[in-house]
């Protein structure tokens, strides 16, 4: 586990999951409206980003390590 750009990569998927988790979370707490609502989407947005990166970043990785 030694290897930088795997952990950056998992460190990106666990930002990802936060992200998601938080989106669902004001889902269930809808207090303010459309305020909420807007985050939910802002949530929803960064965690595909951040999945989609993290994807990335490990298939790179797997793909830099030598035979």
């Amino acid at each position: 586990m030694g290897d930088r750009a795997l952990i950056n990569g998992l460190v990106v998927l666990g930002l990802g999951l936060f992200a998601s988790s938080v989106s669902s979370l004001l889902e269930h707490f809808a207090l303010l409206g459309t305020a909420t609502d807007f985050g939910r989407g802002l949530f929803d947005g960064l965690s595909v980003v951040a999945f989609g990166v993290a994807i990335f970043v490990l298939v790179r990785s797997r793909r830099a390590k030598p035979d």
